[in-house]
């Protein structure tokens, strides 16, 4: 009988390894109930179907449960490093990084000093509610308020760097740092030195790692009215967001990221889920100085006479948008690099014959940049490329 429950669980243990290499396989903190909400076990989920698996083991024992301030414990934040087979996670009110080794479902302190943002807020602020491995590797955490974006690296050799606060893009509609509509939800990486945050309020923005600017994207659409985005995920073939909520069993579902529209995945035996941890990248266009990522569409209006950019290249961080025969009207001009990051956003009155000087930030490099100008509506009026020298 020994042997047998020997065999049974070295055969649980190498089948959890091994999903732990699939790319369709991911990691979610839910409850013991499936309609629970004390965010404490870690189970599987098939991110092509959305069904989720069993409980494969409890990340919090003994007093880490017990509510702190009044507070309920829990994780909400967890990040699957497939390369080392390991799921890291923190707990929301306690300091410490930990991760799970998925080969022998054993449980390692990284750090108990992993922010330094100690007490908790009784408003949450300074919370890790969202965490992801990169592009390069090393893991990423940040805090509600998104005033705290932290970097760890994963292996045998630890460390974690405090990064700062995020900034918002000039003329985001929404703010990254507000609470009603930014804090919880997750976030994902792309293949090109990015991190993808969708909010509980399900609003998407793109975060360059180099600069900490997020751009706001959007907001998902079709999803239920009470639902709110949790954990976070991107499917095997990179293009697609699988998304969970706490609150709402209704289903999981999948998001393309260019039009920001769900569709339901499933609609059965859905958990309530605190988080995701997936280890698939967003694919996004490696950037040249040829090539502007899908989001910015690159073509040029050349039928459109009426507005001519001079000079071009641009040679000193200045240049002229010149309106020529048309009437006075309203004009967003933004200026996007090769990455799709707006640089430059500025509203303008325009009419016949009028001239807007730009000024490019100073720290603006070589290269080429996209000019766009859209109408009071919103609509590409004109768009065309520029060459910084």
């Amino acid at each position: 009988m020994l042997h047998f429950t020997i065999g049974i669980v070295l055969i649980l243990l190498t089948n959890i390894a091994s999903n732990a290499q699939s790319p369709h396989m991911g990691y979610a903190v839910t409850d013991s109930q499936r309609l629970g909400f004390k965010w404490n076990f870690l189970r599987t989920i098939d991110l092509r179907s959305g069904e989720f698996g069993n409980a494969i083991i409890r990340l919090l024992n003994g007093s880490d449960t017990l509510p702190v301030n009044n507070l309920p414990n829990g994780i909400a934040a967890i990040a699957h490093d497939r390369k080392n087979k390991r799921v890291y996670f923190t707990p929301m009110l306690i300091d410490r990084l930990s991760y799970v080794d998925l080969r022998t479902l054993s449980i390692h302190t990284v750090s108990n000093n992993f922010t330094g943002l100690m007490p908790k807020n009784p408003n949450q602020s300074n919370v890790i509610t969202r965490m992801v491995i990169g592009d390069d590797d090393n893991g990423y955490a940040l805090t509600n308020d998104g005033k705290a974006l932290y970097r760890f690296s994963v292996g045998n050799n630890p460390a974690i760097t405090s990064l700062g606060p995020l900034q918002d893009a000039v003329g985001n509609l929404v703010s990254v740092h507000e609470s009603c509509s930014s804090y919880g939800g997750d976030i994902i990486a792309d293949n090109d030195g990015h991190l993808y945050l969708l909010t509980i309020r399900n609003h998407l923005f793109r975060i360059k790692l180099q600069t900490r600017v997020a751009n706001y994207l959007g907001t998902v659409s079709g999803l239920p009215v009470n639902f709110t985005s949790n954990g976070v995920a991107v499917n095997q073939q990179g293009n697609k967001l699988i998304l969970v909520s706490s609150v709402d069993a209704t289903g999981v579902y999948s998001v393309s990221i260019q039009s920001l529209e769900a569709e339901r995945l499933t609609a059965g035996n859905t958990w309530h889920t605190a988080d995701l941890g997936g280890s698939n990248l967003l694919k996004s266009k490696k950037d040249d100085q040829h090539k502007f990522p899908e989001m910015i569409v690159s073509s040029e209006n050349e039928q459109q006479t009426n507005i001519q950019l001079f000079p071009n290249p641009v040679t000193s961080n200045l240049f002229q948008v010149q309106f020529l025969n048309i009437q006075s009207a309203s004009f967003t001009i933004k200026v996007f690099d090769t990455r799709g990051e707006v640089i430059v956003s500025r509203q303008v009155n325009a009419g016949k014959n009028n001239i807007v000087s730009i000024t490019l930030p100073a720290i603006t490099a070589k290269g080429i940049y996209m000019v766009q100008i859209n109408d009071k509506s919103g609509q590409v009026y004109f768009r065309k490329k520029i060459v910084v020298q």
